[in-house]
């Protein structure tokens, strides 16, 4: 009997593509990020071995991204995401590609996912009125409750980032406080006092608009309100001279009492009309 050994070499033929783990790749990126910022990728695997093992990873040509493709100690092979150019969650909120990894066989294997990057937002925007100035007419007889004016302030941004709140700015007077009110979160702005031509037939009211997010900037727009008169003011008679008696000799044209009318009513409302009731021997004449 007569043994003999006998080795067996295995070749390896490149029956197997590249896979990924999941080929749905999900990566999360700050629109805040700096280009140059890079970001690991999930790694392929392939069986195989020597040249029909895994070899390189491509992906989808862009202007956002670009792939380093770096060699482990073990001779793996692994890509990192390298950021080329700033992100705008506002202009694309997410990013697709394909990413492929290809093996060196021949024929060429190769497996795909794919990329999706969904921009983080940053609290880059402010918040912006559809006016800077806005012009409004109430009458002076609005009762509290009144709808002034309906504002609104919008942020590009998102979440908190883009959520919006009012109040009056700092610079407004106390009277302006009394008289009109804002809700924080709708933007109504309210009368809350009593208007009064009389007092005042406009007022400038100062909005500010802020979001949530941090380090906030606030935008901000003005109001004016102007009050409508009403003839709410009665005409008001004061005397500057009178005389007790009138001679029964007195001239035509003798006075006998000076006074004035006034009204605090304006334009039509403010005009005034005197005469005398009744058959008496006088008559009125303007002094002025």
């Amino acid at each position: 009997l007569e043994f003999f050994r006998v080795e067996t070499e295995v070749l390896d033929i490149n029956d197997n593509p590249p896979t990924f783990p999941d080929t749905d790749i999900q990566v999360e990126i700050s629109e805040s990020a700096t280009p140059g910022t890079r970001f690991p990728l999930e790694s392929a695997y392939d069986p195989d071995v020597g040249n029909n093992s895994l070899r390189t990873y491509e992906m989808t040509t862009n202007s956002y991204f670009a792939l380093d493709v770096q060699t482990q100690g073990d001779g793996n092979k692994f890509a990192e995401l390298v950021l080329k150019k700033q992100l705008d969650r506002e202009q694309q909120a997410l990013h697709r590609y394909v990413l492929t990894a290809m093996d060196g066989g021949i024929p060429q294997r190769t497996g795909t996912a794919l990329l999706t990057i969904k921009v983080l937002d940053s609290n880059d925007n402010v918040p912006v009125f559809d006016q800077s100035v806005y012009t409004v007419s109430m009458p002076e007889n609005s009762p509290p409750g009144t709808l002034v004016i309906q504002l609104n302030a919008t942020d590009l941004d998102e979440g908190q980032n883009g959520e919006v709140v009012y109040s009056f700015s700092s610079h407004n007077t106390p009277r302006v406080r009394e008289i009109f009110s804002i809700d924080p979160r709708t933007g109504r702005m309210e009368i809350s006092g009593e208007l009064d031509f009389e007092e005042s037939s406009m007022y400038q009211v100062y909005i500010q608009a802020k979001d949530l997010g941090p380090n906030a900037v606030p935008a901000h727009c003005k109001v004016l309100v102007k009050v409508l008169d009403l003839n709410d003011n009665p005409p008001e008679i004061s005397f500057s001279t009178v005389k007790d008696a009138v001679s029964e000799g007195a001239p035509p044209g003798t006075v006998v009492a000076l006074f004035s009318v006034t009204d605090k009513d304006s334009e039509e409302n403010g005009q005034i009309h005197c005469e005398i009731l009744g058959d008496v021997p006088f008559r009125l004449k303007l002094s002025y």
